[in-house]
């Protein structure tokens, strides 16, 4: 299931995302385990405004989260993390469908997103999901900014690339 967080669950969210993440070491990609996980602040300001979602199992435990925000007026899906366990029960592409509604019920009629082109369950996960990879060229400024942001916390940039995945309708 699918739902918003309830405010004592916002806590264990950066959990969820480091423990997501551990499977990075896999691909040598240690540099994701040493970012910090997306402050409470952040995961706050997206419950407050209606961006931010949890993936619960079937106890009513948060497994996964998605957060949305909303760079440069466009569609942005900031985070996505599963716990390695809970993969591969749709819950990952529950919480992208619950984004791009949102999305949509907001106007856009695209959602956004930057991932590593080379890891399995990336750009290929996203790609099954709808997404394509949008050319550096038709970056807008807003996500040139974002793209650098990342880099500065120690994405590889070769590595990296932005999708978009179409709604319909909206902007």
């Amino acid at each position: 299931m699918i739902r918003p967080p309830h405010p004592h669950e916002i806590d264990l969210l950066p959990q969820i995302e480091n423990m997501a993440d551990l499977r990075y070491r896999k691909v040598g990609l240690q540099c994701v385990l040493d970012m910090p996980p997306h402050s409470i602040a952040s995961l706050k300001e997206g419950w407050r405004n209606g961006r931010l979602w949890v993936a619960v199992s079937p106890l009513g435990h948060p497994v996964g989260f998605a957060l949305m925000k909303l760079p440069g007026n466009t569609a942005w899906l900031d985070q996505l993390s599963v716990l390695d366990r809970w993969q591969g029960h749709g819950f990952g592409s529950a919480l992208i469908n619950r984004t791009g509604d949102a999305a949509r019920a907001l106007g856009y009629d695209r959602l956004h997103l930057s991932t590593y082109r080379d890891v399995p369950w990336n750009a290929p996960f996203y790609a099954r999901r709808g997404f394509e990879e949008l050319p550096r060229g038709d970056w807008p400024h807003a996500f040139r900014l974002q793209f650098m942001q990342e880099n500065s916390h120690g994405h590889p940039p070769w590595r990296r690339m932005i999708m978009r995945r179409l709604l319909g309708g909206g902007r």
